[in-house]
């Protein structure tokens, strides 16, 4: 509990900061339109922010509701899936195969109206709607933590590894395309290869530590019976 409760978090905030090629190729475009148009980049954020919260706080209460069992079987399946999650999201960037398994076209037709209204709006208001249309988005890099975060069955800690995916996009999205286009531009392919490699790396460990037979255990157990 304790290595996923401190490697989780850290996995997520390392592999968004890696992986923000995949933000800059979904709401690249719309960092530039609200930068151009109206220059209120930290309410943009602040927009992308409260989607994030409000997507994670969904998944955590999903899992509580589904997930939230004191049984060892409902504990295991919930390890298990984030660590799928993880391996299957870190798969996905070191072969190049791209992440959007979500109906794209739904809700994009969903949002599509609230867009369009914001781009009507004063530009503080506009900057902060279009962040928060943005964070609903169907791109799989965003969707696949969402998912993830339900084996959290925690509202809290769910909204809050959404909030540190947050933030480890707020850079590329704020430089993009002054200093990380150029970066990105020569190496996105190894950038995207180590934030995949980190999260195969946490997927397995988790599953290695919670879910494989614990040898040291059995080995003191029989220590103890030769005593």
């Amino acid at each position: 509990r304790q290595w996923s409760f401190l490697s989780i978090p850290v996995a997520v905030l390392v592999a968004s900061i890696l992986g923000s090629t995949h933000c800059i190729t979904m709401c690249g475009p719309i960092a530039i339109t609200v930068n151009n148009s109206s220059g209120y980049m930290s309410l943009y954020h602040i927009g992308r922010l409260i989607s994030y919260l409000i997507l994670g706080t969904l998944a955590g209460l999903l899992g509580e509701t589904f997930l939230s069992n004191n049984s060892p079987v409902i504990s295991t399946i919930s390890i298990a899936l984030i660590s799928i999650f993880f391996i299957y999201t870190g798969y996905k960037l070191v072969v190049g195969k791209p992440l959007e398994f979500l109906p794209s076209k739904t809700i994009s037709s969903l949002i599509s109206k609230p867009a369009r209204w914001s781009l009507s709006q004063s530009r503080p208001v506009k900057s902060l709607t279009l962040g928060i249309v943005n964070g609903f988005l169907p791109c799989g890099w965003v969707y696949i933590f969402v998912i993830g975060a339900v084996a959290t069955k925690n509202p809290l800690y769910s909204a809050g590894l959404l909030f540190i995916f947050w933030l480890g996009t707020v850079p590329a999205l704020s430089a993009f395309p002054y200093i990380y286009k150029k970066i990105f531009k020569r190496a996105p392919r190894r950038l995207a290869i180590a934030a995949g490699v980190l999260l195969i790396i946490v997927g397995l460990a988790n599953i290695t530590i919670h879910l494989l037979p614990n040898n040291n255990h059995h080995n003191t157990q029989h220590s103890h019976h030769i005593h």
